[in-house]
C-alpha cells in the first residue's frame, strides 16, 4: 500500500531512514529536528529553498513502513556557466529506499511517473547530487551499498548520469604539525580557503562543516598548475588536517569523480579510505 506521507508518520520515516541506511558514509547521525528541516524544507546557501514543490510516499505493509519516495521540482536549474535560473525547473527524484527484495517497491516508482507525466515534465533526474539534504553536505548520491534500487530505476528508464567515489579520512589518531610554509587565507566565513606561500597564492579548497557531527566535508581542493608536482599539494592537505584538528573535527570526507584517477590518487596519497561509489540518474 502507498500512503502519503503525513503529520503523524513523519517521526516514523525518521526512524526508518536513520536504521535502514547505515551501510551509507554519508548519513551521520542526525537528530530529528536537523533531519526534518533538511528533508522538508532545505535552502540553498543564500536562504532560497531548494525545492519549489516536493512530496514524499510510503511503502507499508500492516502499518509498518517498508520503503518512501521523494520527489519535486526544483526551485531552479543550472545554465552552462553554473549559474542558477529561477524561471526552470528540473524534475527530481530526491529519495527512494526499500530494502532488496521488498514486494511492490516499483508502486514508488508509479508515483513519481504519475507525478511527472502530469505536470510534463520529460528530462528526469534521480540522486541529483546538488539537492542532496544539506544535513548529508547535499550528499545526493546513491550509494553503493544500495546499487540494487538501479535496477528498478533502469526499468522506468533512468541510465547512469556521473559516478563518483566517497573518500573518508579521520582525523582523531593523525599525527599533524603545523605546515609554516603554508599560510591560509579564509573567506566567505571560513568555507572558501586560499593556500598561500609567502605572497603567492597557489590553490584553494572549499570547505562544508557539519559541526553537528564534528566533520567537514572537503567540496573542492586544487594546486594551480604552476606548483604542481613540488609537494605543495600534500602540504597544503596535511596543512588542512592540522587546522581542522584545530577546531576540534573528527573527520574530513570528500568525493571526485571515477573518472579523475589522479584526484584518486591524491587523496589515497594523503590517506583517504575509499568508502565506495555514488551515482545520479536521468531520462536521458
Amino acid at each position: 500500500m502507498i500512503n502519503k506521507l503525513t503529520h503523524d508518520t513523519k517521526s516514523e520515516l525518521y526512524n526508518y531512514f536513520i536504521s535502514s541506511r547505515g551501510n551509507v558514509p554519508y548519513y551521520f547521525p542526525v537528530s530529528f529536528e536537523l533531519w526534518y528541516e533538511s528533508m522538508f524544507n532545505d535552502c540553498d546557501v543564500d536562504g532560497k529553498p531548494l525545492f519549489a514543490d516536493i512530496e514524499t510516499y510510503l511503502l507499508m505493509d500492516n502499518g509498518i513502513i517498508k520503503g518512501f519516495i521523494q520527489f519535486g521540482q526544483t526551485n531552479f536549474i543550472f545554465d552552462e556557466n553554473g549559474e542558477r535560473i529561477y524561471i526552470k525547473n528540473y524534475g527530481v527524484i530526491r529519495n527512494i529506499h526499500y530494502i532488496k527484495n521488498t514486494e511492490n517497491a516499483h508502486l514508488l516508482l508509479d508515483k513519481a511517473t504519475e507525478y511527472f507525466d502530469n505536470l510534463g515534465i520529460e528530462k528526469r533526474y534521480a540522486y541529483f547530487h546538488y539537492f542532496g539534504m544539506s544535513c548529508y553536505a547535499k550528499q545526493g548520491k546513491l550509494h553503493a551499498s544500495e546499487f540494487y534500487i538501479e535496477d528498478l530505476l533502469c526499468k522506468y528508464g533512468y541510465t547512469k548520469e556521473h559516478e563518483n567515489v566517497y573518500y573518508s579520512k579521520s582525523l582523531e589518531q593523525v599525527s599533524t604539525v603545523a605546515i609554516p610554509e603554508i599560510d591560509f587565507l579564509y573567506e566567505n566565513g571560513g568555507k572558501n580557503v586560499s593556500f598561500m606561500r609567502g605572497s603567492e597564492h597557489i590553490g584553494g579548497c572549499e570547505l562544508n562543516f557539519l559541526l553537528h557531527v564534528n566533520i567537514c566535508y572537503l567540496v573542492w581542493i586544487y594546486i594551480d598548475d604552476k606548483y604542481k608536482h613540488q609537494g605543495l599539494g600534500t602540504k597544503c592537505m596535511n596543512k588542512l588536517f592540522y587546522e581542522l584538528q584545530q577546531k576540534g573535527l573528527s573527520r574530513l570526507d570528500t568525493d571526485t569523480a571515477d573518472s579523475n584517477v589522479n584526484a584518486q590518487g591524491y587523496y589515497i596519497k594523503n590517506g583517504f579510505a575509499d568508502m565506495g561509489r555514488m551515482r545520479s540518474y536521468n531520462t536521458g
